[in-house]
């Protein structure tokens, strides 16, 4: 059997993104008064939308967006780079919406809002996003080292971005059978690297 070659670029694009984080937080923790500004600059939008997408209201999702910032800047002496810093940045703005969900209540949230969250629990529903999230990361770093770019790209269409295997095999110019295929290999790969892939196959089954 072949041994699985390894993805130079994208392991080290990696790499340099997680060396990138932690050159930020360094000048951040070093005192450097542009560093944070800059992660707040090129994260605010994405914060922004991740919060205005939870609680429907843009006064709400600014002000839970500013309260994220204010909760990183606080914990960056605990940040440690296993996963990349935007992604931590979700899971405090994920907490930050819950403290919001489990501390008003629901007719501060109004009517139309109240009765999603019956359907559907919004802290639920963060939760499992931000978690996918988290595992998607590691899974690339594994499938960085064991599959050649061509299954990482599957992987990725497939459980990072929800599309079918129909799709999938349009997009690359193979079979559904070959996309299946690869998505198995790959998940054999990370069943004993990642235990917590479930989270990942379920956040797609949820999207479906």
């Amino acid at each position: 059997m072949q041994p699985q070659r390894t993805s130079p670029n994208r392991t080290q694009t990696s790499d340099d993104d997680r060396a990138r984080d932690r050159a930020l937080v360094d000048r951040v923790l070093a005192g450097d008064p542009m560093a944070f500004s800059e992660i707040y600059d090129n994260y605010f939008p994405r914060v922004y939308a991740f919060t205005l997408k939870r609680v429907g209201d843009p006064a709400e999702a600014e002000d839970l967006t500013q309260e994220t910032f204010v909760q990183l800047y606080r914990s960056l002496p605990s940040f440690e780079g296993r996963s990349s810093l935007l992604t931590w940045t979700f899971g405090i703005a994920h907490n930050v919406c819950s403290r919001f969900f489990r501390h008003c209540s629901r007719w501060m949230v109004g009517p139309k809002d109240a009765r999603e969250l019956d359907d559907k629990p919004v802290e639920s529903t963060i939760e499992r996003k931000v978690d996918a999230a988290r595992v998607l990361d590691r899974c690339d770093e594994i499938l960085s080292e064991n599959r050649r770019p061509a299954h990482q790209e599957i992987f990725h269409l497939r459980y990072g971005e929800s599309h079918s295997i129909k799709a999938i095999a349009e997009k690359v110019g193979k079979s559904n059978e070959a996309v299946k295929v690869s998505l198995r290999r790959s998940r054999a790969v990370l069943a004993d690297n990642v235990p917590e892939l479930a989270v990942v196959l379920e956040n797609v089954a949820q999207s479906a």
